[in-house]
């Protein structure tokens, strides 16, 4: 059986940066989903919040 293709040309699949680009995104949605069952990422998101709010408390006075 034959894939039709309305353009024309040669079916093409995706480039080794597109592959790459993919690889890293899962990679990084792995780590998250890691670090969510583990409670690491509640820790620091307030790790970071503190900091931001230390950051906007001395900007602000």
């Amino acid at each position: 059986m034959k894939n039709h293709n309305p353009a024309g040309r040669n079916l093409s699949f995706a480039s080794t940066g597109q592959r790459l680009v993919v690889t890293v995104v899962f990679v990084v949605f792995a780590a998250l989903i890691w670090a969510a069952w583990t409670g690491r990422y509640d820790r620091e998101i307030n790790t970071f919040a503190s900091w931001l709010q230390r950051q906007y408390n001395a900007i602000v006075h």
